[in-house]
């Protein structure tokens, strides 16, 4: 493989795009929010700017959800950890939305946290059980998140190395 393949970039695409499909088919209207899937170009030449506009639009949420039962929106920050683990970082220091939720997708589940979680500390690790199933907001099927979880299996096991 190439090294300019942006394998990782590939994967957080997939993750998002798995997402995206799960809160679609149970109901959610999604729009896609975030700059490197709306503006790509915009993206790459914003990387290295620390501007205060630069970075709150750097760190636009993949997606906005709409709840179709209640009307409810969502921001949806979508990210591939093989490991599973999360856990907020000096890059999230200024994260402008705070009303988000993260949600983390690995190859063997997939769990969710809310940005004020994240901002007290808490993190998303293999053994913990923050499921999407649990989130009283959202109004996902169990048996949809869990087939999900099936596809993120599959997925993700041909990227593991022999």
């Amino acid at each position: 493989m190439s090294a300019n393949f942006p394998l990782n970039s590939l994967k957080g695409r997939l993750a998002e795009h798995l997402v995206q499909d799960l809160f679609a088919q149970n109901g959610y209207n999604v729009f896609n929010y975030g700059l490197e899937r709306t503006h790509p170009f915009l993206s790459k030449e914003l990387r290295n700017n620390y501007h205060t506009t630069s970075k709150a639009l750097r760190f636009m949420p993949d997606f906005v959800v709409q709840s179709s039962l209640t009307g409810d929106l969502f921001y949806m920050e979508v990210k591939f950890r093989a490991g599973g683990c999360f856990k907020f970082e000096d890059s999230f220091r200024d994260y402008p939305y705070k009303n988000a939720w993260f949600v983390i997708v690995s190859p063997e589940k997939i769990q969710c946290m809310h940005y004020k979680r994240l901002a007290a500390g808490y993190e998303i690790t293999a053994e913990t059980r923050y499921h999407l199933s649990s989130v009283r907001s959202f109004h996902l099927n169990k048996e949809s998140i869990a087939e999900y979880e099936g596809y993120a299996r599959q997925v993700f096991e041909g990227f593991k190395k022999p």
